[in-house]
Order: C-alpha cells, then sequence, then structure tokens
C-alpha cells in the first residue's frame, strides 16, 4: 500500500446510482490489483520453496555439497582479496555409525543424523555454512570471526554431541560421539584442497581413538 485516505462525513450520505458507479469503478481496479498480487505472491513462494529443496539435504535440513560449491567459492574469492575474512572447515564424522544401523536399525541412524545436525546448527553462527557432505559425514565452514575461534568451535561442537542424548525411541537412548578434523584456509589454496586437508586431520583424529578433535592450521 502507498496510500491511504479515511473520509469522515458530517452527515448521512444518500449513495444514488452514480454514487454506486463511481463505487464499482474504483473497486474493479483495485479487485484486480489484489487478485494480481496473490499470484505474484504465490509463485514467489513456491519459487521459494523449489530453491530450498534444491539446496537443502532432505533428511537432515542442512545444505547440500551443489549450494556449498557455490557459496563457498564467494567466499574463498573474499578471503584472497582479504586475508582479515578468514575461512575455516571442520569435517565432523559421527563415530561408529554402521555399529548404530546395524544394531538399532536404519531409521535410527536417521533419527541420529537429524539430531546430530541439530545441534551442528545450535552451536554455530548464522553466517557460517553447515553442509551434509555425505553418509554420516558433515562439513561446517566457519567464515569471518568464526573462523578465528576455529579451535573452540570444533570442541564445542564435539562436546555438544557427547552430552548430547539420543533418543531413538520413546523409551530408549544412545550416546553418540564424533570426530573433528579442521583446517584454517590458506589463501588461493583451492576449496577441494582445503576439505581434503580437514579431512586428513579428521583421519588423525579417528586414529587417535575417536571422540576427538585435530588441527591444522594454514601454515
Amino acid at each position: 500500500m502507498q496510500a491511504a485516505a479515511l473520509i469522515q462525513l458530517g452527515m448521512e450520505a444518500r449513495i444514488g446510482p452514480e454514487e454506486t458507479d463511481v463505487i464499482e469503478q474504483i473497486i474493479m481496479p483495485l479487485q484486480v490489483a489484489l487478485e494480481r498480487e496473490v499470484i505474484y505472491r504465490s509463485i514467489e513462494a513456491e519459487r521459494q520453496k523449489a530453491y530450498q529443496r534444491s539446496i537443502r539435504d532432505s533428511l537432515t535440513g542442512l545444505f547440500t555439497r551443489l549450494y556449498m560449491l557455490d557459496v563457498m567459492e564467494r567466499h574463498c574469492s573474499v578471503h584472497d582479496r582479504n586475508d582479515s575474512a578468514p575461512v575455516a572447515a571442520l569435517m565432523v564424522d559421527v563415530d561408529h555409525f554402521k555399529r548404530i544401523n546395524d544394531t538399532h536399525g536404519h531409521a535410527a541412524g536417521d533419527e541420529v543424523l537429524k539430531q546430530v545436525a541439530r545441534v551442528l546448527q545450535e552451536s554455530i553462527r548464522e553466517t557460517d555454512i553447515p553442509v551434509r557432505f555425505g553418509g554420516e559425514e558433515f562439513i561446517l565452514f566457519l567464515v569471518g570471526a568464526s573462523a578465528f575461534g576455529m579451535p573452540d568451535y570444533a570442541e564445542r561442537i564435539r562436546s555438544a554431541i557427547e552430552r548430547h542424548r539420543f533418543a531413538i525411541q520413546a523409551d530408549q537412548e544412545i550416546v553418540v560421539t564424533v570426530s573433528v578434523g579442521a583446517a584454517m584456509r590458506r589463501q588461493y589454496e583451492s576449496l577441494d584442497e582445503l576439505i581434503r586437508r580437514a579431512d586428513g586431520a579428521l583421519y588423525r583424529a579417528k586414529q587417535g581413538g575417536r571422540n576427538r578433535v585435530e588441527l591444522i592450521g594454514s601454515g
């Protein structure tokens, strides 16, 4: 709405054929405009739903790898131009996930993944990018100020998941842990190389006994 007018009459006004005709002439374009706006908003809402479906993992609600490639290339470009806008990658893997599936069933495994994703989202800032990387693996990209706190974020995530009680049935809870490998991006480093180094740190965390964090700096 761009404008509105309220007219208060001092006495009751007689509405005859001429007044009715004027009112109808005003109503018709308003009705058309309102109907057109409803259609436009409906189309935009459906477009947004389709876009969200394309960039969100259907199980966990985290971002997909396709979205990751698009948005992280832009963040890496910013970091290449400005070293005070760092990027860090945290690779997170659910420990002994196959055992969870084999013992409790795939439905329980899916529930674990959904709850892990929820804890991850609650542990980071809105500007950071949580991604379902595949299977029981997740990757979190910390950008800007968050990246400077990479060690604290990694340990906070590991600890939060260890403390969380995963309800896989109405009367059953299990303890789940994760291993975390974290790497700080070097300027001009490719996204693939950053992920590879974070994955290498994750491998060391698993080799070191799981439920732990391994860090790699940018040096």
